[in-house]
């Protein structure tokens, strides 16, 4: 006999256990049983008051968030809504059936108000980090390190020029998030980052970067970048930055050290990619601390008109001298021009009966060759990109 549902009058009783309806091999018993938030409570007790009403737990605003990121769930609007019908994420979240949701305003609440002071969500990370190395998930021989960008809430419509911008402006008289930019500017990740004046300022939300990244239309964004280990691709730290690439190495010298100091490990080696290429950047790797850098070095010097290249050139690092292929001498005063640059000159008698000289310096009465003050960084990381690893 066929059975049909009956819909026809509810029960005015239900007896259910919300343990009992969350499978065993569901990812939020997996997290529960290792995620472990039992000291935020009393980490937190100073920014709570003693009198008035009892307010949301703060246990309660750390664990929905963590069912955002796990389940891909970006908008706190939509957290909260699945939050409510999914019992799984009741369940990781501690909510029983009759508990009542936090409206999604609660999280900006905390943000800019309660935990502002606070670097409550950098200890919790700090802390699963330090779970995984207990685990066995780091290895620590070998980091990556990139960039993501986030579309930054600032209006195209309501930007200024870059030239129009004022940074001398009084942290009295600005907003929040002007007044965050201001203190910003000693920062390697954004106002240190670099001296390019952006084509447009957000006067909303200064700290954001305009950026065709993208290759489409240009927006307002930041930068969210990684420090991964490779073993299993748990991600060691992460710091936000302006969406430049000055800013995104900036924020991987304070990621890498930051690691080291919190953890004691500091990797035997990088991968990046041409982002973090700069000479300076591959000087502070290799000569300040040690770590072999697995980047594409940026060749800029590659000729596509016939005449020899910079790399046609032999440099001898035991005389200070580059060779030209006629087997003459370049020789440098050391003095370092405009980006770094030392210049080494040819003689000019040398040249002028070179039989080269067509190819090597046709329109100029001598040949110069430029070689970076990081130059022997860059040598080192040209020599990893030929090895087997790198490939």
């Amino acid at each position: 006999m066929m059975g049909r549902s009956s819909r026809d009058q509810g029960q005015l009783f239900y007896s259910f256990n919300l343990e009992e309806v969350v499978p065993d091999d569901h990812l939020v018993r997996a997290i529960s049983e290792v995620l472990d938030l039992s000291w935020v409570r009393a980490e937190l007790a100073p920014h709570y008051s003693a009198l008035g009403r009892p307010s949301i737990d703060p246990v309660l605003m750390i664990r929905m968030p963590v069912v955002g990121y796990v389940f891909a769930i970006r908008l706190e609007r939509a957290l909260c809504r699945e939050v409510q019908v999914n019992l799984a994420y009741r369940w990781f979240c501690g909510l029983g059936l009759e508990d009542k949701v936090p409206d999604h305003s609660i999280f900006s609440r905390a943000r800019n108000e309660r935990f502002r002071d606070h670097d409550i969500f950098r200890q919790v990370f700090e802390r699963v980090v330090a779970a995984c190395i207990r685990a066995g998930l780091v290895g620590g021989e070998g980091f990556a390190v990139d960039a993501s960008l986030i579309e930054a809430d600032a209006n195209k419509g309501r930007s200024i020029p870059g030239s129009e911008w004022n940074k001398d402006i009084d942290p009295r008289r600005a907003g929040r998030a002007v007044k965050e930019y201001l203190a910003t500017l000693d920062t390697a990740a954004y106002g240190a980052a670099t001296e390019v004046v952006p084509k447009f300022v957000s006067p909303s939300d200064p700290a954001a970067q305009w950026t065709g990244a993208m290759k489409g239309a240009a927006f307002f964004a930041y930068a969210d970048n990684y420090l991964i280990d490779v073993k299993y691709g748990i991600i060691m730290d992460v710091e936000a930055s302006r969406a430049i690439r000055q800013a995104e190495v900036g924020a991987s010298h304070t990621m890498i050290e930051r690691t080291a100091a919190c953890f004691g490990i500091k990797p035997e080696w990088l991968v990046g990619d041409t982002a973090y290429g700069s000479e300076p950047n591959l000087n502070w790797l290799v000569n300040e601390q040690k770590i072999a850098p697995y980047i594409p070095v940026v060749e800029k010097s590659k000729r596509e008109d016939g005449v020899f290249s910079r790399e046609d050139f032999a440099f001898d690092d035991e005389r200070d001298i580059y060779i030209c292929p006629a087997g003459k001498i370049l020789r440098t005063t050391r003095t370092v021009v405009n980006d770094d640059q030392v210049l080494y000159r040819a003689s000019r008698r040398d040249c002028r009966i070179c039989p080269l000289k067509m190819q090597c310096c046709p329109k100029e009465p001598v040949r110069k060759v430029p070689r970076n003050i990081y130059e022997e960084a860059r040598d080192v990381a040209r020599a990893y990109g030929k090895t087997k690893a790198y490939a």
